[in-house]
């Protein structure tokens, strides 16, 4: 998915009164009782009913979503291909949660130093926190398409990863349009070790088409 290009970023009136107060007025007036009888040496005391009031409401503030965070696969405790299968979807589903909740603790627990791609996502969700810029859309799908032997120098799982994300808006908080993203869907060959109990993501590259 391509990174946001940031460029520079008021609540409707609330109704008057109108038709709904004449109404309300025109039927107190039709249903006010009559005067009482007066007697001898007395005199009749007017009444009158008081006006229902009419009261201006505000339309209520739509609510903010619920971003709800990737659930970590249990097949991760596993130090083998299945966990680096697991790990690699993992990382790809922390990807949009990130970048509409500004929480990167997770992201950058899994990214090693040496993967550019890594940081620069990163670096993405945080100026999008920082300007307070909004994230919508870029739900993902990711479906591993082939796990390689380990690579015994290194110790990392290669794999070939599709990742399949959906549109994605980000909204400067004066309500302008920052950037626009259609639905995508790319593959990527990503690269990943396990060390100390942790699965490590080493790199993210496009894969070339043959």
């Amino acid at each position: 998915m391509k990174e946001a290009v940031k460029e520079p970023s008021m609540p409707p009136a609330a109704p008057a009164l109108g038709a709904l107060a004449l109404v309300a007025l025109l039927l107190t007036g039709c249903t006010q009782p009559a005067p009482a009888p007066t007697g001898p040496g007395t005199t009749a005391e007017a009444t009158s009913s008081p006006s229902p009031s009419v009261t201006e409401s505000s339309p209520a503030p739509s609510p903010t979503p619920v971003v709800v965070a990737p659930e970590r696969p249990a097949a991760m405790n596993d130090d083998g291909h299945e966990g680096a299968e697991a790990a690699a979807k993992y990382f790809q589903l922390l990807d949009p949660y990130m970048m509409k909740t500004g929480d990167t603790a997770e992201w950058e627990a899994m990214s090693h130093k040496e993967c550019s791609t890594c940081s620069n996502r990163l670096e993405q969700a945080r100026t999008i926190a920082e300007n307070g810029d909004v994230f919508e859309g870029g739900e993902t799908t990711v479906r591993v398409l082939h796990t390689y032997e380990q690579d015994e120098p290194t110790g990392g799982w290669p794999l070939d990863v599709e990742v399949n994300t959906a549109a994605v808006t980000i909204t400067a908080p004066d309500g302008t349009v920052a950037a626009e993203f259609d639905e995508d869907q790319g593959r990527v060959r990503m690269e990943l070790a396990h060390r100390n109990g942790q699965w490590y993501i080493l790199g993210i590259a496009p894969l070339k088409e043959e």
